[in-house]
């Protein structure tokens, strides 16, 4: 027996199913994961497909399992491929599991179209929360009768995920169940888009500008003007309850919200356009500083500085970017913030931040003017340092610090800048 020949025994004796429908196809379906998957991988992807085996609803679930993992686990990470078996097993153990094989056989158009593990978590908890709310019990403790609306939501989710992000999907399964979940007959009209009551909500809920609608025409804005090719990551805006999501950088990509609303002055494209030009100005010119050392005004205040110094130098490559940014920044009403009863740090930071973009901020601060003036004479010898803006920055906070900027209460007002990264 060959070396190869001997590995595709050894991986169909770790499969640990007995369907005989598995044996035609297996060689090449693992030809193909073996191309794709890391050992590890390899493991796990054999692992979950013996696991969803044991789930006792035949062979299809296993096959598309076998089929798709690969792909899915190609574009979001190898940590999917327990996610999906232990989330089908999880599936399983319930009273819907018949609706397992249209949940694998849409899966993979929803994976695709949201691009994240975190955000496919998201998904699965609001299939098993409407799975759960809209299955009946009979006597008050175990669900007896399976949803009588889940096929029918799970058969049209890769129109839906087209359609709405992902927070707009919840909120229109959350309307289903809280209208309908008592008329089993008019829930399957609505969960299948049959009922005028859906579509109308279905069009409520379809507002912004979709990333999924506009990744590839992101992704050549960052290749022409940033010469940058970065995993562009969507996240969705809806399900973080204490601490609304800002766009951040790490190790897999760019994260961006999953949709952008117009605003009054700027469309949500030009919104994408704006938060993706920031954070590729900070990988081109940002540098690590040690800030271990710092309080947390110290920090704010370097974070505040070092956007509008990043933000400057992308402004002199391309100028029509000032005029985007200023749209999109708030502008902080000069007094607004009661230094008496209000930490106000926050406040004069949002200021100085436009003072840096807009010529025309109207301020009068003494302090505000002295600092702006001090940043500009810094940038005109050249792009300057994360290190030198940081040193700017401590000295703004040691001038204007007063004791009330340890009060609890934040002045918030016009302060937050949300097409800006959390560097």
């Amino acid at each position: 027996m060959s070396e190869t020949e001997l590995s595709e025994s050894l991986n169909r004796e770790k499969l640990k199913c007995g369907f005989d429908q598995i044996n035609p196809v297996f060689d090449e379906l693992m030809a193909e994961a073996s191309h794709i998957l890391s050992d590890q991988g390899i493991e796990d992807y054999l692992e979950g497909a013996s696991l969803i085996c044991m789930i006792g609803r035949g062979v299809e679930p296993v096959l598309s399992y076998l089929e798709d993992i690969p792909a899915m686990a190609d574009h979001l990470g190898e940590e999917i491929i327990s996610l999906v078996s232990k989330t089908v097993w999880k599936f399983s153990r319930t009273i819907n599991g018949k609706a397992i094989p249209v949940f694998l056989q849409t899966l993979p158009t929803v994976a695709r179209r949201l691009g994240d593990v975190e955000a496919l978590q998201h998904y699965f908890d609001l299939i098993f929360d409407m799975m759960n709310q809209t299955s009946v019990s009979i006597h008050g403790h175990h669900a007896t009768i399976p949803s009588p609306s889940l096929p029918d939501l799970l058969e049209k989710m890769p129109y839906l995920i087209s359609q709405l992000s992902l927070v707009g999907l919840k909120n229109w399964v959350d309307y289903g169940i809280l209208f309908y979940n008592t008329h089993p007959e008019r829930q399957k009209d609505f969960f299948s888009l049959q009922s005028a009551d859906s579509m109308a909500i279905l069009q409520r809920e379809r507002h912004g500008t979709l990333f999924y609608d506009h990744e590839r025409k992101l992704n050549l804005y960052m290749q022409g003007l940033w010469d940058s090719d970065p995993q562009l990551i969507p996240y969705s805006l809806g399900f973080d309850e204490l601490r609304r999501p800002i766009p951040y950088l790490d190790t897999l990509g760019l994260r961006i919200p999953d949709v952008y609303d117009d605003t009054d002055t700027v469309s949500g494209i030009d919104r994408y356009r704006a938060t993706l030009a920031h954070m590729a100005a900070h990988q081109r010119w940002s540098n690590h500083i040690i800030a271990d050392n710092y309080s947390p005004f110290q920090r704010m205040a370097v974070e505040f500085l070092e956007d509008a110094r990043v933000e400057y130098l992308a402004i002199q490559q391309y100028p029509g970017l000032r005029q985007l940014f200023i749209k999109l920044h708030p502008r902080p009403v000069e007094g607004a913030c009661d230094p008496e009863t209000q930490s106000c740090l926050r406040h004069r930071l949002a200021m100085l931040s436009l003072a840096l973009l807009d010529p025309d901020h109207g301020y009068t601060d003494p302090d505000l003017l002295e600092f702006s003036g001090r940043f500009f004479d810094t940038m005109a010898a050249g792009e300057s340092s994360t290190k030198e803006i940081a040193s700017i920055a401590l000295s703004y906070v040691a001038r204007t610090r007063v004791q009330s900027d340890q009060l609890p209460n934040v002045f918030f007002d016009d302060t937050v800048i949300d097409y800006r990264d959390d560097n």
